[in-house]
């Protein structure tokens, strides 16, 4: 059977049309699966949140816990500073940092909340199961390790030291380090909101 040349033209186009769909949502598959955080966590006051929670603002997150000695308070201590000067150039409304525990059989949301308010109010405070939390590190690609038994008082818990800088659509567009000082990571954090 022939077919018209109308006819043929509307095959033409819905073919074409239907690849161009195809391609699309293959693109857009890959774009969401690519470099993206996601987490469904409990914060500070008992509320369930999510990476959507957090659309529009940049994120600096970072993972430690709450008993930590050494690097976990020092680091958050040089955050409120890098908040400090965000807000001294008007950068620091449109950024949210995030302390994530990696100890979650003691971090309930009670003591993550005692924690986060000795520094920056802007600290959303994150703690949640271990699946969950292993979720979140699979997420951003660093590692959980197990915790000590509950009865140890005096312990640690290896974890990355790194800061994460999360851009509105949940990518980690930067990772930072306070080994380049506090006013260089606050420079950094600036070129990217």
């Amino acid at each position: 059977m022939n077919m018209s040349p109308r006819m043929k033209s509307i095959g033409f186009f819905v073919l074409v049309l239907a690849a161009v769909a195809t391609s699309f949502a293959l693109v857009a598959r890959n774009y969401e699966a690519d470099g993206r955080v996601t987490f469904s966590l409990t914060n500070q006051h008992g509320d369930t949140v999510t990476q959507k929670d957090f659309g529009g603002r940049h994120l600096l997150v970072f993972f430690g816990f709450t008993n930590c000695h050494g690097i976990c308070p020092t680091h958050m201590s040089n955050l409120t500073r890098v908040m400090a000067q965000l807000d001294a150039t008007g950068h620091g409304r449109g950024v949210t940092p995030v302390f994530i525990s990696v100890d979650p059989e003691r971090d309930v949301p009670a003591r993550v909340a005692a924690y986060v308010e000795r520094f920056d109010h802007r600290f959303v405070g994150l703690t949640g199961s271990r699946a969950a939390l292993e979720g979140v590190a699979a997420s951003f690609k660093t590692f959980l390790q197990d915790a000590p038994p509950r009865e140890a008082d005096d312990y640690q818990v290896s974890h990355a030291s790194t800061v994460y800088v999360v851009d509105p659509f949940g990518r980690i567009v930067d990772y930072l380090s306070f080994a380049e000082g506090v006013e260089a990571v606050a420079e950094r954090v600036r070129d990217l909101v």
